[in-house]
């Protein structure tokens, strides 16, 4: 049985999510930014991790994409804080540095996973299903399966492996694919 303090943890990491990201839109200037944070949260309760892992999932970007300090993750734990920071990318970082830390910590690293697949998934999907991928799309999807590709291939899930395959053959095709069109994974596909 999971605790209740748990319960209120994730659910005070949902709330504060919200707030910080209120205001933001994802890449594409439309999209409420707050759908990534729940979306990786899912993905990672689909893989069958906690609700520990989930609060990470949901906090991941508030250091870096908000003006949320330090002070204010106090209360979800030293173990949360210490993953969101890790997670937390700071400008100009080298990536191979940054990817071999993430990898250290359990909770960021599960959390990165997810991060990359739906990151990738989004970088695909941006523009009208079916329509022809706009250059700026294309180009922005090119670098970030390249880094992808570059920096987190075979070092985290099998899923995430192949989701860049996807991502690259995907990329070839002119129109943006359908949503139904994206890769789904098991469980044991997604872990470690």
């Amino acid at each position: 049985m999971i605790e209740e303090k748990s319960y209120d943890m994730f659910a005070a990491a949902i709330a504060l999510a919200a707030v910080k990201h209120s205001t933001q839109t994802r890449k594409n200037g439309v999209t409420p930014y707050i759908y990534h944070p729940i979306a990786v949260a899912e993905l990672v309760r689909d893989a069958g991790y906690g609700l520990e892992y989930q609060t990470v999932a949901m906090l991941h970007d508030v250091l870096e994409d908000t003006d949320t300090d330090e002070g204010e993750m106090a209360i979800f734990g030293e173990d949360i804080l210490v993953a969101v920071k890790l997670l937390t990318r700071p400008e100009g970082a080298d990536e191979a540095k940054y990817v071999a830390n993430i990898l250290e910590n359990p909770l960021a690293r599960v959390v990165k996973n997810a991060d990359k697949i739906c990151n990738l998934r989004d970088a695909i999907l941006e523009g009208e299903a079916g329509a022809p991928r706009s250059k700026r799309a294309k180009s922005f999807a090119e670098r970030y399966i390249k880094k992808a590709e570059d920096y987190y291939m075979g070092q985290f899930s099998e899923a995430l492996d192949s989701t860049i395959v996807w991502a690259k053959g995907e990329l070839l095709r002119e129109l943006v694919p359908e949503k139904h069109a994206i890769p789904r994974f098991t469980k044991e596909y997604l872990r470690f």
